[in-house]
Parts: C-alpha cells; structure tokens; sequence
C-alpha cells in the first residue's frame, strides 16, 4: 500500500536504525511515524489477507530492528483480533524464535491467539522449539554457574595479590584477569536469564494450546512419539554412513595421500569408533557387535597396531568397509517393511482430528477457511526404504480422508545445523512470492520448489519425498554401476596428481594451477564423459516431448538455484547435494544454507559462484545456458531488486534466525563461554553486515539497460549474469575446487 510505503520512509527518516535504545520525550515522533507505519501494513492485511499478508514481514522487520519495539507492539496491540489469524501461519518460526529478543511479549501474544485458532500448524514446530530451549536453558545455566565459580576464584586471587604486591605486574595481570571474568560471568548469567523467559514463554503457549485442544494433543502426541522412536536406521546403516563421513573427511584432508594419517584425524578416528561400539549399542544390538567390532577396530582404530601409517591405505581400507557394508544393507535389508512390524500402534490406530502433516509449509497455498485441509486417515502399511549416498530413510504414506497420498522421509540424527536448512526453504518460499508478482518471472514460471518440512523432535524431522526424486550423484553413480568403473576414482587420481603441491615439490601458484589443470582435464579425457547425464535422461524420458520439457523446467530450476547461490554464497554444491525430480524438472538442493565463520560473517571460499559443471553445461546446451538459463536467473534477480519485493527486509530476518540457530559451541573458540553465542544485539549486528555484502551483490546480477553510447560500444543488459556463468565454467576455476565436489562431472 502506498501509506504503508510512505510512513515506512518517514519511520527510516525518524532512525529506525536496529539500535537498542529507550523511548524518551525526544523521539517521540519516531515513534509515532513507526506505529504509523506498523499500523498502514496491519490495515492492508485486515482489509486484503489474501493479498497483502506477505507485506507482515515488514511488521515483524520493525518489531526485531526498530529502535521502537514497544511503538510497533501497540500497533499490534489494537490489531490483534482485526487482523485474521490464519496470515501469521507462515512466521511461526520467526514468531518462536522472537522470544528470545526484547519483543517477545508482543510475540507471545500473536502466539497465543494462533495456539487457539490454528493447533496443528503451531504444535509440531511448538514443540520442537521448547524442547530445543529446555535443552538450551540448562546447558547456558550450567555454562553461567562455572563462569561464576571462576569469577569468584579469579577475584579472590585478585584480592590476595593486591594484599601482598599491589604494584607486582602478576598483581596486574591477576586484577585484569578477574575483571575479565566477572564480566564473562554478568553475561553468562544474561544470556541464562534470556534463555528461561524465553523458555517460559514457549512453555505458557504450549499450555494454552493443550488445554484448548486436549483430544488433538493426545492423538499428536502418539503419532509424534512413534516417528521420533520407532523409525530410526539400523546399526549397520548407521555404521555405513560413518564410513561415508570419514572417506568424505579422508579426500578433504589437505595432506598428500603418501604422508602418514595425521594424529587430530587419529584422535577423531578413535571417538569415532568408541561411539560405533559403545556400551549402549552393545547392549541392544549384540548382533551387530559381535560381526563388526572386531573387524572394524582392526582396521580403523588407531589404538590398534594393525592401523595403517599413510593416508592411501587408510582411503583404501575405508572404499573397502563402504563396500562391505553397502553390499550387507542391500543384501540383508529389505527395500520395504511392515507398519505393523514397526510401529503396531500406528498400524491399528484411526485418526479423528489429525490433519495429514505438511499442509501449512512447502508450496501450500494458505486460505482463511479450513475447509480445504485434509484430514488423516492412517498411515500406509507398507514403509519403503529410501537409500541415498550412504543414508537410510523410513518413507511413511499419509493417506488423506479424500483419497490424497504425501510421502515423508523420516529423517533422524540431525545436525544443528538443520533448522537453518529449514529456514532457507521458509525464505525461498517468501521469494515466490517475489516471482509471481514480477511479469518475466510470471511468464516463464519461475518458482522455487520448496518441500514441506515438519520438525518432530530436536533431531528428527519429516521431509516430503517423491518417488521420481534423484540425485545429481546417482545419475553418476548409475553409470559407474553400468560399466564397472569405480566412482570415487576420479577423486583418487586428482588427490594423487596434487601431491607434489602438498609436499612442496612443485611452488608458485602458477604452477600448482598448472598442475591441477593437467590432472583436471586428463579425468575430464580418460574417466568422466560430458555425456553421462544426458544418456541417462534420454533413456529415462519417454518421447522427445517430454525431454524437450524436462530439460527446459530444469534448466529453469537450476538457474533460479544458483542465483541464490550467488546472491547469498551458498556453496558446498556437491553432486549428491542436488536433487531434481524426473517428472516434472524441479530442483531442491540438500543442505543449502549459509555458512559463517566465528565473526558472523558469511563463510565463502569456492572459486565458482555456482555449480554449472560439464555435464550440465552439455545437457543444457550452450543456447540453453545463453538462452534458458541467463535469461532466467536475470529475471529472478530483477524481480528480487523490483520495488515492493522486500528483499532487504526479508534477509534481515532470514539472517537474524540462522545466526541465532547456527551452532556456535561448535566452532573453533575453546572455553565455557563459547558455549553462550553471540548476544541478540550482536545477533542483530551480525545480520546488519551480511544483508550489506547481499544488497551490494544484487545490483551486480540484476540486468541493467545500456547507457546512450555508441553502437559497436553497446554491452549485454545480462552482463553481469553472463559473467558468473563464464567464471562457473571456467576449467582454471573448475580445477581449484575441492575433489569432493567432483568439478570434471
């Protein structure tokens, strides 16, 4: 709306700078212009759901940034029951995870009333959040009381110096020291108290939401604890991905392949193999132990004298046990289970007011009714199971009351870093919007294919699958399988040929370029063909229609792909980090989100701004990359930078809540107070820089029309497009990457 954009400006002009600070007599008028502002987009959504909901973002963008929280929250105060609830829906996350910063009554108020209007797209994502900050709330409180302990020690040695040499530099050094501390232990006992409000926040939501909706939570609850328990691999593929992880960790290590195994890669080994076998999985799985704990700790613990000495055999010995295991899995394991033998209560129960999950994330299209929400019927009996490079998965069937069938990847042992992944697909969601509204995206049909996530415990989540899904890394790994060839040989000569660099043999940059181009294009003549995933795809396809549209809506998603990729940095684009659907084209990249180094700042080292690696390029087409592809990804950067796409927004928030769930007590920083994380004004710091660095790359995608020059002068208006595909497929940047993300396929 026009009013909203105009009070926005004065609200920038009255310095709504994302600074903390008290509202006093002197900004009063900020303030006002802010609830003004915050007032115009709750007007719009009262009055236009349907249409303006996606304009909310602004609201929760001033209620996190603006220098007048409580001027927003009254806004949202007198709009509370105007405006529907059912438009608060898809910032449930943001909402959760605003109570954790200085607006958190305002959104534990929005909570509450959608607790009581909509249960089933709160709970899963309600629950998992309070689990999260229990966990979280005790881990920080016991961080705050060993702080507080040192402090105390510190200052009573502090004391005791300055009693016997106050002018001593160890005095000084003491003195320092304690003061350091006590300010270590102010913060910590903070960051504890932010913890338990905002754990005591969750936790009345989730109160109110079970006294409302006894009947629901009990049956949620069932459903819930079955999948958290009663779907989880096996310990022969649990063991199996291990071994994956470790040959992964084997082929980054920068060592050259005939130096010995280095001793922080013995030590992980050893913690590796001592979790493989421990008590616990002695206990319940005797079996398993008896078969391979033996074996396996011959080989792989470096405790043993039978461990090899150089990095080459231990690479071999793993390729061995990958092979072992896989054959084992595949051999001993079925492709399909039983319900009834996995989970006999989901097998005999019949749901009354579950919903089938999924309806309110993905590519689901919110209404104010629920008359369109399916609800569930049971379960499938039949629980496939999906292998992927190394991983296992239960897929379960949600059969609706209407006929329908959603297929979900139970997906265990997750990584904290997880929920950001989730987050990137809530932000390409929000970007759709983005799309539809821009008129060259809307012609092409331009749209990011976001599966529906449900989180259901900490570290288990359903993913939406598809039986046409497949990685760009199978496709390889078929041809391999096809013509007996190794697939991680490539990977094995590139490391080979670098070890001269490694050992210091051959110096310059010059000409260690040289050497990784040399051992680049011979894999690109003698082991990997440009072709292999163009056969694959004309023997799957049926006719040449349906190749020609296939190859069409793929090269669309993977362009719309990399431009996020360049816009945000995203890398670590390997083969079986790309999937695509055979059917219909669309592309979902796995693990995609930001990464960032111990100052908050987006971590970014690849040479390539995107994958667009040989095997794309030729299945594409070089008029598909110049045609399809650039045109595409320029229009998606267009509509991004059109005015009213609230990019800038957007990112602000998208920012704020990875750096708020990106594991900080993992990084490199030693002690108790690493453990804690940055503050929530750091937080908001943080993000401030990384939305900058985006804002400043954006223009360089976006097309731009040429300046009045003259004719042989004139450029491309998608130069900058153009520029990042030519660096993608450049063979001296393709040599630079790492050998895991496999650059000759």
């Amino acid at each position: 709306p026009q009013a909203a954009t105009a009070a926005a400006a004065a609200a920038a002009a009255a310095g709504a700078t994302g600074a903390i600070a008290p509202v006093t007599a002197a900004d009063e008028d900020g303030a006002r212009w802010v609830e003004y502002c915050a007032t115009c987009y709750l007007q719009a959504a009262k009055h236009g759901p349907q249409r303006h909901r996606h304009e909310l973002v602004n609201v929760l963008h001033q209620l996190a940034f603006s220098d007048h929280t409580n001027a927003v929250g009254k806004a949202l105060e007198k709009h509370l029951d105007a405006v529907q609830r059912w438009v608060w829906i898809p910032f449930v996350p943001q909402l959760l995870l605003s109570l954790l910063h200085r607006e958190a009554p305002h959104a534990k108020a929005l909570l509450l009333r959608l607790a009581q209007g909509h249960p089933q797209a709160m709970y899963c994502p309600l629950r998992t959040f309070l689990l999260e900050r229990r966990e979280a709330a005790t881990r920080v409180t016991q961080t705050a009381r060993q702080l507080a302990a040192k402090a105390q020690e510190s200052g009573a040695a502090a004391q005791k110096a300055q009693g016997e040499d106050a002018a001593s530099e160890a005095t000084r050094a003491a003195v320092a020291q304690a003061k350091q501390d006590q300010a270590a232990a102010k913060a910590s006992a903070q960051a504890a108290g932010e913890a338990t409000v905002a754990f005591e926040g969750a936790k009345e939501v989730m109160e109110r939401l079970r006294h409302k909706h006894s009947h629901l939570v009990t049956e949620l609850e069932v459903l819930l604890s079955e999948l958290g328990a009663r779907f989880a691999s096996s310990p022969e593929e649990r063991l199996l991905v291990v071994v994956y992880t470790l040959l992964h960790r084997c082929y980054k290590y920068p060592t050259a392949t005939t130096a010995e195994v280095p001793a922080s890669f013995k030590k992980e080994l050893t913690g590796v193999c001592r979790a493989c076998f421990s008590a616990d999985t002695s206990t319940k799985h005797a079996e398993f132990v008896a078969e391979y704990k033996a074996d396996y700790e011959r080989d792989l613990d470096p405790e043993q004298p039978t461990f090899p000495s150089r990095l080459s055999e231990l690479i071999e010995r793993l390729k061995r046990w990958k092979r072992t295991l896989q054959a084992d899995v595949e051999d001993r394991l079925p492709a399909t289970l039983r319900l009834e033998d996995e989970s006999p209560q989901l097998r005999g129960m019949r749901f009354v007011d579950v919903e089938v999950p999924g309806q309110y994330s993905g590519d689901a299209e919110l209404t104010s009714t629920t008359d369109g929400l399916v609800k569930l019927e049971r379960i499938s009996c039949d629980v496939h199971v999906v292998r992927r490079h190394g991983n296992s998965y239960r897929c379960l069937t949600f059969l609706g009351a209407d006929g329908s069938e959603k297929r979900f990847l139970v997906q265990t042992s997750l990584t904290p870093a997880a929920r950001g992944e989730e987050r990137m697909l809530q932000l390409l969601g929000s970007l759709n919007a983005s799309l539809l509204h821009h008129v060259e995206t809307r012609r092409r049909g331009l749209a990011y294919y976001t599966p529906a996530v449900v989180p259901v415990w900490p570290q288990v989540r359903l993913m939406e699958d598809d039986a046409a899904h497949c990685t760009y890394g199978e496709v390889y790994e078929i041809n391999c399988a096809r013509y007996g060839r190794e697939a991680d040989l490539p990977i094995s000569l590139f490391k080979q040929a670098l070890d001269d660099a490694v050992t210091g043999k051959v110096t310059g940059p010059e000409a260690v370029l040289d050497l990784r181009l040399k051992a680049f294009s011979d894999i690109a003549q003698n082991h990997v063909t440009e072709n292999i995933f163009s056969h694959h795809m004309y023997k799957t396809l049926p006719t040449g229609s349906h190749l020609w549209t296939f190859k069409r809506q793929l090269t669309h998603q993977h362009a719309l792909s990399c431009f996020v990729s360049a816009l945000l940095r995203l890398g670590g684009r390997t083969p079986q980090k790309i999937m695509f659907a055979k059917n219909t084209g669309r592309v979902f990249m796995l693990d995609f989100h930001p990464a960032f180094d111990s100052k908050g700042i987006t971590e970014f080292v690849e040479p390539v701004p995107f994958r667009l690696t040989r095997n794309l390029y030729t299945f594409f087409t070089p008029f598909g990359v110049r045609g399809d592809f650039v045109a595409a990804m320029a229009a998606a950067a267009q509509a991004m930078s059109a005015p009213g796409a609230n990019i800038e927004t957007q990112m602000m928030l998208f920012y704020r809540d990875q750096l708020m769930v990106w594991p900080w007590r993992r990084m490199s920083g030693a002690g108790p107070q690493a453990l804690l994380g940055p503050t929530p004004a750091d937080v908001r710091v943080m993000a401030r820089a990384n939305v900058d660095e985006v804002m400043k790359r954006l223009p360089c995608i976006t097309p731009n029309p040429p300046r009045m020059m003259n004719a042989e002068h004139l450029t491309s208006v998608q130069k900058g497009v153009i520029h990042l595909v030519e660096a993608s497929i450049n063979p001296k940047n393709l040599c630079r990457q790492e050998p895991t993300a496999m650059p000759w396929l």
